[in-house]
This record gives structure tokens, sequence and C-alpha cells, in this order.
């Protein structure tokens, strides 16, 4: 278990629920009879509508882009808790092991932005240094479900890499009351406990309310790995007019952890070392410890049923303190360990303490208009995100080499992180973004619909690094950056067609930009990163609606990327870097029948250099080599007839090709099988028995800076849990 207190809201509350469930499973009878609440258990595995993509309101078919749904139901089948393990079952994301966090892409490129709610913010460790980062991401109970737009969002996310951007749309107050929850546990002492509790709160159910309470506590199948956390969330609904809603909410989290930040090395040759799963190669005093408060509010007005105006504003603050000592050989001069060498050297100690603030708001106005006897579609919207981050960075020297098949976590001292450091640092970033959008969706002829749309976006970005202790010397000197400023028009273009009125065709373009601070040979900063993203496909909705299926092919070319350069000893950038990546999207979700529910995805992507960018980047070379040129995700879960009916049985498998690193560490392809077993005793009591990596399969994590010395992170080993969900 974790070195800190056990946590104070897990007990407890396993207590209060474990008596809850036992009074359920007394008082309920079997659900031979019964009906399952709608407002428990959701009768489809697809999501309504949703703005993520352009900011109207349309359905998956109407959208002229790629987008998956993690639904409520998927996360609850698979036992999904983190933001990161929903990831990994959405179609095309390619999830990166990042030190001791992840990143997600997608063809071929990060996804920098994440939204709650529509709101945006930046995904956590998407900075330039992940260890500078004080974000976390929220706990996945709080959310009802997860949506994923693949490709550039330029008219909802204009900062950003073109690999798309998720909105995470948490859970809202009820009318009716309901409570729920549910109890986990599993291996390596993987322990949770969640509560829910939401209804009216006046008798004409004008105030409604909504309270989440999560604990997690849990060790790895990594020695010395742990991890505890709590969050809370409460959210309120005032009915201010029939026609004028108030929501005003606020989150609570903290977490305390001993991560894994450097993985384990190769063998000479970069092949596997044959290490076990189970060794960790860091100190006993690792940890990272992550605290946010959030607080959000929401104001929507109907004028009528065509015209609406709706008002956000979310303010997070974020801290994070990191200790970090491992041993890892980060160069490119290590070869890896050897029968005759089994020693890695420490990779000095780090410490970090981070701190953000960020306040985001916007203001929405959707409605309808008609001309030349068609009814058409307009939307406008302004945006406004601050960010102000500030990160300490203290490091003290030590390449003291141990060898790792006897290595003990607990024999490398506490550092005195107020003693003789050799480096002290300090930085500050502070970051305001800006943008109007405007557009509108034309019934051009019937069944055509055409999209034209714009944002103007502008980033300013600034701020200052103070170099307290230099090479163990006092220095004192304090840098400011030069103020970065940009604006740019992000154009949108989108057309559907429909075939039928289940099947639609569609294409679009659209771009994103993304600042950069290189300059050019006269000092000034190079114009921003931009991202083009081109797509067709097309969309269908079969069985009533009940399941959804598409086929994308798609192209985002990156241009304005920097190259180093050098004249009479100057370095300077050159804005001539330019990628391609080209592929196929294919998804299928939803239910087949009422009984069977699947959710099935496939890409197939290729990404190159168009110009060289350095002697190891060559035009024509592949740009993502870490993301797999194939990518198969599959969950079904099948309700048993007859007097089996009490029980479903669902499996899954996620399979990709090979990848490579920066480095050309090599992980070779693999499938991995998961399972799950689940008998509802009664309408309130149910129980699932879930599988991990059946199979116990062996593998890498996808890594793009894999080398011989370090950052190389097995995959989770075979495991089980058991997960009891209960309702009152």
């Amino acid at each position: 278990m974790s070195d800190y207190p056990q946590s104070f809201l897990l007990k407890p509350l396993c207590a209060s629920l474990f008596a809850i469930s036992m009074h359920s499973f007394a008082a309920e009878t079997p659900v031979s009879d019964a009906t399952p609440l709608e407002t428990i258990r959701a009768e489809s595995n697809k999501s309504s509508t949703m703005k993520t993509a352009t900011g109207l309101e349309l359905t998956q078919k109407e959208t002229p882009q790629s987008i998956s749904v993690v639904t409520q139901e998927q996360i609850k089948d698979q036992s999904l808790t983190t933001v990161t393990s929903a990831m990994k079952q959405a179609t095309g994301i390619n999830v990166i092991r990042d030190s001791g966090r992840f990143r997600y892409q997608s063809r071929g490129f990060y996804i920098d932005q994440i939204e709650e709610d529509g709101l945006s913010s930046t995904m956590p460790g998407s900075g330039s240094n992940a260890y500078r980062t004080s974000s976390s991401f929220t706990d996945l109970d709080i959310y009802d479900h997860i949506e994923v737009v693949r490709g550039a969002t330029g008219l909802t996310q204009a900062y950003s890499e073109p690999g798309g951007t998720l909105n995470a749309v948490r859970k809202h107050p009820t009318k009716e009351f309901q409570m729920q929850g549910y109890l986990q546990a599993g291996s390596w002492n993987n322990l949770r406990s969640v509560f829910d509790v939401s209804g009216s709160l006046n008798s004409n159910e004008s105030v409604r309310g909504r309270f989440v309470a999560i604990g997690t506590d849990s060790d790895s199948y990594k020695n010395n790995v742990s991890k505890d956390n709590q969050t809370f969330y409460g959210v309120l609904d005032f009915d201010l007019t029939p026609a004028t809603l108030l929501r005003i909410g606020a989150m609570y989290q903290k977490s305390h952890e001993v991560p894994d930040y450097f993985g384990i090395p190769m063998a000479l040759g970069g092949v596997d070392s044959g290490l076990p799963a189970s060794i960790y190669l860091g100190s006993s005093w690792s940890k990272l410890n992550f605290e946010k408060y959030n607080a959000f509010a929401e104001l929507e007005h109907k004028f009528n049923d065509d015209w609406s105006l709706n008002a956000q504003v979310n303010s997070t603050w974020s801290k994070s303190l990191q200790n970090v000592g491992g041993l890892a050989q980060l160069g490119t001069s290590y070869a890896g360990l050897t029968s005759s060498n089994q020693k890695l050297a420490m990779n000095n100690y780090q410490y970090y303490d981070n701190s953000s603030d960020e306040l985001t708001a916007k203001i929405s106005l959707n409605g309808k208009y008609n001309l030349f006897n068609a009814t058409h579609d307009v939307f406008a919207n302004l945006n406004y995100v601050s960010t102000y981050e500030k990160s300490e960075w203290r490091r003290i020297l030590n390449s003291t080499a141990y060898d790792v098949t006897t290595f003990n976590p607990a024999s490398v001292a506490v550092p005195n992180w107020n003693g003789a450091l050799n480096l002290n640092w300090f930085y500050t970033n502070y970051i305001t973004q800006t943008a109007a959008t405007l557009g509108t969706r034309v019934n051009l002829l019937q069944d055509v619909y055409l999209t034209l749309a714009g944002r103007y976006a502008q980033s300013i970005t600034n701020g200052s690094t103070y170099y307290a202790i230099t090479g163990g010397k006092t220095d004192g000197e304090y840098a400011k950056n030069r103020e970065v400023k940009k604006n740019k028009f992000i154009p949108y273009i989108g057309l559907t067609y429909d075939l039928t009125d289940n099947t639609s065709l569609y294409a679009s373009h659209t771009e994103i930009f993304k600042p950069q601070s290189n300059r050019d040979l006269s000092g000034q900063i190079l114009d921003p990163i931009v991202g083009k993203n081109d797509e067709i496909g097309i969309k269908s909705e079969l069985f009533g609606g009940l399941l959804n299926a598409s086929l994308a092919l798609f192209q985002i070319e990156q241009e304005n990327r920097p190259i180093a350069a050098t004249y009479n000893n100057i370095s300077f950038s050159v804005p001539s870097g330019k990628v391609r990546s080209r592929g196929i999207d294919i998804e299928v979700s939803g239910k087949i029948t009422n009984d069977l529910a699947i959710f099935a995805g496939y890409t197939y992507n290729k990404s190159k250099y168009l110009n060289t960018e350095s002697l190891t980047y060559l035009s024509g070379s592949n740009f993502s080599k870490h993301t797999p040129e194939h990518m198969f995700k599959l969950y079904s879960q099948y309700q048993l007839p007859g007097a089996l009916k009490k029980w479903s049985a669902g499996v899954g498998v996620t399979a990709q090709t090979d990848t490579n690193s920066l480095y050309n560490i090599y992980q070779g392809g693999y499938t991995l099988w998961n399972a799950n077993i689940r008998y509802s005793y009664s309408q309130n009591l149910s129980f699932n028995l879930i599988g991990d990596n059946i199979t116990n399969k062996r593998y890498y994590e996808n890594n793009r800076v894999r080398i011989n010395g370090g950052n190389n992170f097995l995959g989770s080993p075979a495991s089980v849990l058991l997960r009891v969900d209960w309702t009152y």
C-alpha cells in the first residue's frame, strides 16, 4: 500500500456502501420480473447530440468529422475508472506513456486540449516538459461520457496539434431521486468505492442536485508503486424560469502516488532485457502528488424553440509536487545491459514544485433562420482562456551505479532538498487566448447541408526564468521571455448529403494552429505551426438508431515546423518543416439487438516527413514511428436469454502492429484480450467479474522516446477485479 495515510474516504465509504448494498440484497427480489430503472442503466450504447466538433448541436451522423463516444454503459461494463483507460478503448487513439503519466495521440499527432462540458483547457502533461505540469486528469466517475473528435478541431480548439480533442461531459442532476455506487477490489490491492446521489431538492423539482464521492487506494504490479486518490464533486441546477437554467458546481481532488518515472533498461542491441514486470528501479522516496480545485457555472436561456444563449465559466487551481530519483541512462551512448554488466546509473535527483491557475469563459448564441423556403442554423461564440503557471526545479547530481538485479529502492538515501544543489531555477508562464467564432449550416438542397464557419483567434504568451543556482553556484540571473503574440483566422467547411434517412456522406476541411517561440535569423518569432485536416466519409444509423457505423478517409498536413539552422555562428530556425498523415477510420458502436452491445474500431495510419528536418528526420521517412500503422479495438457485451437473463458476458480485444521509437527501440505487434461476466441479482444489485490481459501478454507501452537506458515501460500483466454495483 501507499506510504501515505490510508484514504480517509475509502474506509467509511466501503462500510456504508457495503451496508446499503446488503440492505438492497435482502430487500429486493430477483430480476425475473423486474425492469431496470432508466436513470441507472443506459438503454443505448451511443450518444445523441454533441457540439464538440463544430459548436453546433448535431448528431454523430450530421457531424462532418470522425467522432467516437465512450458511453456510460461501456464505462460500467469494463469498469473504466480513468480518462486513460477510456482512451485505450477509443477508436484511433494511441495512448503514449510519458514518464509517470500518459498522453494521447490521434492520426500521429498529440491531443493537446481537453474540454469539460464544452469548455476548453490544456491537456495535463501536454507542455514541453511534463515534469513542470501541475494539472492532472479528474476521476472518470464524475463524467457521464467522453466524446472524442479525431483530426483538427479548428472551430473549438484553435491552439493545438491537429490530433483532435476530448470533451468530458459531467454528470448532471436528475429530477428523480437516485442513489447508486459501487465497490471494487482487484489484483494488487486495487480498492475503490464510489457514492453517487442525485435528485430534486424541492417539491416542484426546480432545484436539483448531485453529489459524487470517490476513493481509491491501490498498489501496482510493480514493487513499491502505489496510488491513493480522493475526489468530491457536487453540482446544482436551478430553473430560474421555465426557459432559464443556472448550473453551478465544484470539484476537489487529491492524490498521492509513488510512480515509475523511467521504466527499465533494454539489453544490448535494444532487445528485451527479460527483467520481471514487477521490477521497480526508482527510489522509495519518489513521489507525485496532485491537488486540484475546480469551480464552474453555466447559464442557459432559451428565447424560443429556435434561439438560445449560453454562458459558461470554469476556474481551476492545480498543484503538483514531484520528487524524482531512479536508475536511467538516457543518452544515446549507453548500449544496454549485458550478461557481464547489469549496472545502471542514477539519473540525478530532481524536485519539482508546480502550480497553475486557469480561467476559461465562453458565450454562445445558437439559432435558426429561414431563407429561400428553407430553415438554416447559425452559431456564434466568444472564448477567453487565461493560464498562469509557476514551477520550481531543484537538482542534485548523483550518478551512482547499481546492479539492477539486486537494486533495493530503500537503499537510496532521502536527499536534502534544502542543502547543496546543482541547480535551482524558477519558471513563470502566462498565456492568454481569445477567439471569436461565427458560422452557419445551410440547407442548400433537400438533404444537402453546407457548414461554413470561421474562427479568429489570438494567443499571447510571456514568461520568465530566474536562475537562482546554476552548476552548484549562486547565479541570480533573471531572464524575461519575449512576448509572443500571434493572430490567425481558422476556416471551416463541411458538407453532408443524406443518401437516406439513415445514411449520409460527408466531406470537411479545417485547420488549427500552434504558436511557437522559435526565431528566424533576424530574431523574429516564426509564424505558428499550422495543421490542415481534410476528411471524407460515410455514416449510418442502423436498427432504429441503436447502432452507429462510420468510415472515414483522412489527410492531415502540418507545416511551418521549425528546422534548426546556423549562419555565421548564429543559431536560428527556418519554418520549412512539413509532415503528412493519411489513413482510414472505421467504427461500429451501439446495439445490434437489445441484448448485444458492441464497440469496434479500426484505424490505418501512415505518416511521413515531406521535407527533411534533420540528419535523422529525412524526407519520406516515418514521422510518427511510435504510432501503429494498424490499430483494432473491440468490446462486445451479450445479455444471455431466457432463464439465464440475469447473466451477461463480455469479451474485448485491442491489437496493434509494430512500433518504433525515435531511438529505434522496436516493439512487435501484439494483441490483448479482456473479458467480463456480470450477474444481476436484482435491479438494485449486480456483480461484475472483470479480467484484463487474460493471456498475460508481455509487451512495452507505446513511447516515442524509448531508449536503451530507460523509458521502457512494461504493460500490465493479467489482472482481475470484482465490482459490486448497487442502487437504492
